[in-house]
């Protein structure tokens, strides 16, 4: 871990700072991908019944 960071140009704690603060970020936008996704399968789903239940009342 030091070699890297010395490759880098960075103290050994400001590296464990970075890789820390990417895990937060990138698990942030893991979990707002994943509740989009979800929200966009719930509307076509719905869409989908509504559109049914209206070729049945016709």
């Amino acid at each position: 871990m030091f070699a890297l960071a010395g490759i880098l140009g960075q103290h050994p704690s400001s590296l464990g700072q970075t890789i820390a603060l990417l895990l937060t970020f990138l698990g942030i936008g893991v979990i707002a991908n994943v509740i989009i996704i979800y929200v966009v399968a719930q509307v076509l789903a719905e869409r989908r019944q509504n559109q049914e239940r209206g070729q049945r009342d016709v």
